[in-house]
């Protein structure tokens, strides 16, 4: 076990993590059920803190609920970043958590901005932060974990390895700006498949797909380095939960590319794409994951030739 693993930080950065993943579920639904508004004023509900009977109405219920739940990460993260300062002894995870914390209150303003401002462009930039936020928890909580060190210890992957994670997790990301974009972007004139959006986050889905499996394939070319090695599990990993999510957007969309607005969402229309989301928060968690541990470490050399030894550079 190394020598800096802490339980305690390590069991609070996990919570919050699992709390912070609650969220992303609880602020889906918010958007899936259009109930940003059903709320009005902030940083009360109603004029009180707990408004009487807040849960007899679904989507008072649904922004509600979201605001308990963002109120109870915002003080697990606090309470966390003071752990942290109290017990990690490494300068960039003490600094990754109180990013964390500044992280957590810009987006509470932001949520509150956006309500008083009925500002759908706040609403997008909302939920960007919220993605943002998710992975560095997660890296919180991978960082304070007793398999971190061991991990990033070992031989490091390669220079062509850790450049395809960095364009990976940039395309994820691009890909759930496109995604915001698409859910905040009001009723289409008859069908999703009638809003250009919807083209560039197919295209982009696509894009996505093959970096993610290709990253799979290259950690797994890479086996032989110990760093590598390491790597193929989560890289599997991130190949799965992408093909998952191609199949959760195509079901997502053939329930709700025709989707009224002048009624309240069903079931399966709240619930698709809200999951849709938070596994798209997953998959940027992971490839965020994985090009930290990548770009953390120094990048492999090849193995120099012994005396006597041919070179297979230009062999076939």
């Amino acid at each position: 076990m190394a020598d800096y693993y802490r339980p305690a930080v390590h069991r609070s950065a996990t919570i919050t993590t699992a709390l912070t993943f609650l969220l992303i579920i609880a602020g889906g639904l918010v958007t899936s059920r259009d109930a940003g508004l059903a709320v009005p004023d902030w940083p009360l509900s109603f004029g009180t803190l707990n408004p009487p009977r807040w849960y007899a109405i679904e989507n008072v219920r649904t922004e509600h609920g979201h605001r308990l739940i963002a109120g109870i990460v915002a003080l697990a993260t606090i309470v966390t970043a003071v752990i942290v300062q109290r017990l990690e002894s490494r300068t960039w995870v003490r600094r990754l958590a109180a990013s964390a914390v500044a992280l957590v209150l810009l987006q509470a303003l932001l949520g509150g901005l956006r309500v008083l401002n009925l500002s759908v462009d706040l609403a997008m930039v909302h939920g960007c932060l919220g993605q943002i936020f998710f992975t560095v928890v997660l890296l919180l909580a991978a960082a304070t974990s007793p398999r971190w060190q061991p991990l990033v210890e070992q031989a490091a992957p390669s220079r062509r390895f850790r450049i395809h994670a960095g364009f990976a997790v940039a395309a994820v990301f691009v890909q759930l700006l496109l995604g915001i974009a698409l859910r905040h972007g009001g009723a289409p004139p008859a069908s999703l498949l009638q809003t250009p959006m919807f083209y560039l986050h197919m295209f982009g889905a696509m894009i996505v797909g093959w970096l993610c499996l290709t990253l799979a394939a290259a950690a797994q070319d890479e086996s032989g380095n110990a760093g590598g090695s390491s790597l193929v599990g989560p890289s599997r990993w991130l190949g799965y939960m992408v093909m998952a999510q191609v199949g959760l957007g195509l079901a997502t969309l053939g329930t709700t590319h025709a989707m009224s607005f002048d009624r309240q969402a069903t079931v399966a229309e709240s619930w698709l794409p809200t999951l849709h989301v938070a596994l798209g928060a997953s998959i940027l968690g992971l490839s965020g994951l994985l090009a930290a541990v990548a770009w953390l470490t120094p990048p492999s050399e090849p193995a120099p030739l012994t005396r006597g030894e041919p070179s297979t550079i230009g062999s076939s």
